[in-house]
């Protein structure tokens, strides 16, 4: 018989969790609660027969330590999306574990109890989660019969519901390209977590950085917009569902100012819009989020760097070597030369955002 735990939010989970990590240890399965009804928890050899199985990690690099290269979209959606009903698909070698058609599968259910218990059991290698397809956790230990050594009770749960299945389709390594529908994915199962959340969520974020989020930092998000829908042949609206998300704020900015009048006519002059642009300061969450984080002069690399030492990805230089002097005061000659510098390096950041 299997050991038989009810679990509640406000009882110490520390027996719990030692159980779960004890059981697994031990070779048989663990059925706990999950988003989509109950999960079981498994290592590789235990004979659990379940469908579909995925491996259980908290984020891309668990994922990456399991010998997996992981893809910058499906990394984005690891470290964006979850914990959630949300499977993702990498490709992957016939050594790992869930492998299946040249795929290997990651999941971290959306369960309080499943960021207690990986940490917990990373140390035990691989294991393997997957929706067992019950209501109840005695219907689910039923399923799996002899296999099951603990079942975590929670009470009824809705089982109707399935994980989404995103299957990331371009190669390991490589840039993502704008595809539409969310840049190199697949959604190969509709389920709990919305479509269009995935597309979303799996957009490369570039990130513009300046002093007052009023000038400079504003004018290069405008100019980025323009020239990434140009090369893609879209709106500028549209960039998102296109795999892109342009941004952009200050060092030193307060929140709600609007482009300075001068930053806003030069853009309309290179057909770009700044008249909806709110300014933003940076913030921890912002940087974290970012995939591209492009400064404008090394002041700006070194306030990121002392403010926020780790957070994120290296800062870069718009112009290279160079800093873009603050044209904030002089007239509009000088914005326009700002704009006219933005846009000629913008050129050579097409082609690594976008792939031919």
């Amino acid at each position: 018989m299997p050991t038989g735990i009810d679990w509640s939010p406000a009882v110490d989970p520390s027996e719990l969790v030692r159980h779960t990590r004890d059981t697994l240890a031990a070779g048989k399965a663990v059925v706990l609660p999950g988003d989509c009804g109950y999960l079981a928890l498994w290592r590789p050899g235990a004979a659990v027969d379940l469908p579909a199985p995925a491996l259980l990690v908290w984020g891309p690099d668990e994922a990456a330590a399991l010998g997996v290269s992981i893809p910058p979209v499906a990394r984005r959606l690891m470290f964006r999306a979850w914990p959630a009903p949300l499977v993702v698909e990498v490709p992957a070698t016939a050594d790992v574990p869930a492998v299946a058609n040249g795929f290997a599968r990651f999941r971290f259910p959306a369960h309080p109890l499943f960021e207690l218990v990986i940490p917990a059991v990373a140390g035990l290698g691989p294991v393997l989660v997957a929706d067992a397809g019950a209501a109840t956790a005695s219907a689910a230990a039923e399923r799996l019969g002899e296999a099951v050594g603990l079942v975590v009770n929670a009470g009824e749960r809705d089982a109707r519901a399935k994980p989404t299945v995103v299957r990331v389709t371009n190669p390991p390594g490589s840039s993502p390209c704008a595809m539409g529908s969310g840049s190199g994915i697949e959604i190969t199962q509709l389920g709990a977590f919305p479509a269009d959340e995935i597309e979303r969520l799996a957009a490369r974020i570039i990130l513009f950085v300046c002093t007052g989020n009023t000038c400079r930092s504003p004018l290069a998000e405008a100019l980025a917009k323009k020239a990434l829908a140009d090369r893609l042949g879209c709106g500028a609206n549209d960039l998102p569902a296109r795999g892109f998300w342009v941004l952009s704020a200050g060092v030193a900015a307060y929140a709600g100012a609007p482009a300075s009048e001068e930053s806003c006519a030069v853009a309309a002059e290179f057909g770009a819009d700044l008249s909806g642009h709110a300014s933003r300061p940076v913030n921890p969450q912002l940087l974290l989020a970012a995939d591209d984080v492009i400064a404008m002069t090394r002041s700006h690399l070194y306030a990121l760097e002392t403010r926020y030492p780790g957070l994120g990805p290296a800062a870069r230089l718009l112009c290279g070597d160079d800093d873009l002097d603050d044209p904030i005061g002089a007239g509009r000659d000088v914005y326009r030369a700002c704009a006219d510098t933005i846009a000629r390096h913008l050129e050579r950041f097409l082609p690594e955002w976008v792939v031919s």
